[in-house]
């Protein structure tokens, strides 16, 4: 059982830095970025996508908070420990489906779109898109939030339980 705890101690913290990237991205970032013109905006979010796209910091994160929950998912399924077993599923579901479905299929459009901008002259509804990234990292944010807070509890009881 040392494993099923190792690796649901991992994917916590993965998921916790992950929620913290996320919350620093929607508390100090975005309030950054609704207060510039529609060219400093598309300027910046241009230089910032080149880098924070394919940083291997958010792929790093991305995997190990997929992955590292597995082996406990299997070890408390091999245990008959069900509520454990649950609840990493519905983390693991929640994960997969609100940051890596969402990202890949919402965010990732919307990164070419942006890139894909004269910075000069910025689409007239480029307040859509910005408007539509906070939205999109505001879902990222609950998804992640919400299965760091599962994987905490699953430890907690799991550690009082002496198991």
């Amino acid at each position: 059982m040392y494993l099923v705890h190792t690796t649901l101690v991992i994917a916590t913290i993965s998921t916790g830095l992950f929620t913290g990237l996320l919350l620093t991205m929607l508390f100090i970032f975005q309030p950054l970025l609704n207060q510039l013109s529609a060219t400093e905006y598309a300027e910046l979010m241009q230089r910032f996508l080149k880098v924070a796209r394919r940083s291997p910091l958010n792929i790093t994160l991305m995997l190990v908070s997929i992955f590292a929950p597995i082996p406990a998912l299997f070890g408390f399924y091999l245990s008959s420990n069900w509520l454990a077993f649950g609840l990493v599923s519905i983390g693991i579901i929640i994960f997969f489906v609100g940051m890596f479905l969402v990202s890949r299929f919402f965010n990732e459009p919307l990164y070419d779109q942006i890139l894909g901008w004269t910075a000069t002259i910025p689409p007239a509804d480029w307040q859509t898109s910005r408007q539509q990234w906070h939205v999109l990292n505001q879902v990222r944010v609950c998804a992640s939030g919400t299965t760091f807070v599962l994987f905490l509890i699953i430890i907690s009881v799991y550690t009082f339980q002496g198991n």
